[in-house]
């Protein structure tokens, strides 16, 4: 009926770590990266991020629009939009614009979105625990 092709298909990339590499350290990034293997270590992208269905990702990432069919355990950042596709599973909080998950997809943690009459500041960030994004009145 419809052939439905992936944002990955149709997107120039600056960087890709191939299924075959493992990276372990940081990366940043000014352009747009696509992830099929594994890395170990925060990812800091001022453009867009791409993990492919055999990425794993131990480590938070912050970028402006993020696409994942991959594993990811880390915490996640990003001015645009956060996208699940099917063949995800994300355990981590996310401070996100946009979110979008599709069917079949697993996220496990929270989710605080911004305000979207305000951007969202990369260098303000904010690492916050589970416990303080639950609002629970202490007993007493």
């Amino acid at each position: 009926m419809f052939n439905k092709q992936t944002v990955f298909e149709k997107t120039t990339f600056d960087t890709l770590v191939s299924e075959n590499t493992e990276v372990k350290g940081d990366i940043t990034s000014k352009g747009v990266i696509r992830i099929d293997g594994k890395v170990t270590g925060s990812i800091n992208v001022q453009g867009d991020l791409f993990i492919g269905g055999t990425a794993l990702i131990k480590g938070d990432i912050t970028a402006s629009n993020i696409h994942i069919a991959g594993n990811v355990e880390g915490n996640i950042f990003s001015s645009g939009v956060l996208k699940l596709l099917v063949t995800s599973k994300l355990t981590g909080d996310i401070q996100v614009k946009s979110f979008v998950c599709e069917e079949g997809s697993l996220f496990e943690g929270t989710c605080r979105m911004a305000d979207s009459s305000k951007s969202l500041l990369m260098s303000q960030k904010k690492e916050y625990k589970k416990s303080e994004a639950i609002n629970e009145p202490e007993a007493g």
